[in-house]
């Protein structure tokens, strides 16, 4: 964003701007708040700065894909091209910029073990809060066990569960428990959300990474699945999620939303 914007995009941005009593709740629910971003995203971290202004929340400065090289990647053991191609269902690698997200993420999370915090909202730099719906995050925060791992605030792969839907997904767990396709039978049966407690389902396969939270345990092990990185940001959660791996949930309603 420029800093001379015009009178109305000021506005619309001023109208986004998180509650003063939500971000209370907020800053005192988790321990960090960062917002992932890189170096030169200059005008995503002003616009972003404006709509987050009243979090305590401080910038993660990730990885920029114009400094890196695959080929370096792979020799410095940062990046696995075949086991990427192993683990991708359309038996694709990651583009450079989908590594870069990876990195950025992946160094988050040591960060996180590093200084041992236990419970941290993630960001990226293009969140959107949704003004309206985020006073029914202090009830949906409330609904979480005490076990939890990981929350999508903010999900883009939600739609109504037809019974198209549950008939394909019946069809695709028995063929993946006879071995007649990918994935496992495990992974296969956590496909589709379930609904837990009345703001809550069990994930399913999400696919964002723009407004989520995790715990000290999940942090490490999504380090360790993502060393050497293998999946993008967002996959190497799902893959993780649906491996029975970590207890995770999506947020209703959506929280965040992307620009």
């Amino acid at each position: 964003m420029q800093a001379n914007c015009n009178f109305a995009e000021r506005h619309k941005i001023k109208k986004l701007i998180i509650d003063i009593t939500v971000a209370d709740f907020i800053g005192n629910y988790f321990d960090k708040i960062f917002v992932v971003s890189i170096e030169r995203a200059k005008d995503r971290q002003k616009k972003v700065g404006i709509i987050l202004e009243p979090l305590p929340y401080e910038f993660f400065m990730g990885v920029d894909k114009e400094n890196l090289n695959l080929a370096k990647l792979e020799q410095q053991g940062l990046y696995h091209n075949s086991r990427a191609l192993k683990l991708s269902r359309q038996s694709k690698g990651i583009i450079l910029g989908h590594i870069a997200c990876s990195l950025s993420h992946r160094a988050l999370y040591q960060h996180i073990l590093s200084n041992h915090f236990q419970r941290v909202l993630v960001f990226e730099d293009d969140v959107v809060p949704l003004r309206e719906n985020l006073l029914q995050l202090p009830e949906t925060l409330g609904e979480l066990p005490e076990n939890w791992d990981l929350i999508y605030l903010g999900s883009i792969k939600r739609k109504e569960i037809t019974l198209a839907i549950k008939l394909r997904h019946f069809f695709y767990r028995m063929f993946s428990t006879l071995g007649l396709k990918r994935p496992n039978r495990v992974i296969a049966n956590n496909l589709l959300p379930v609904m837990y407690s009345p703001h809550l389902r069990t994930a399913g396969y999400p696919g964002c990474t723009h407004a989520y939270a995790l715990t000290f345990e999940a942090a490490g092990k999504l380090l360790t699945i993502q060393t050497p990185v293998a999946f993008n940001a967002g996959n190497v959660m799902s893959y993780t999620i649906m491996n029975g791996q970590l207890k995770t949930f999506i947020a209703e309603p959506n929280f965040f939303d992307q620009e």
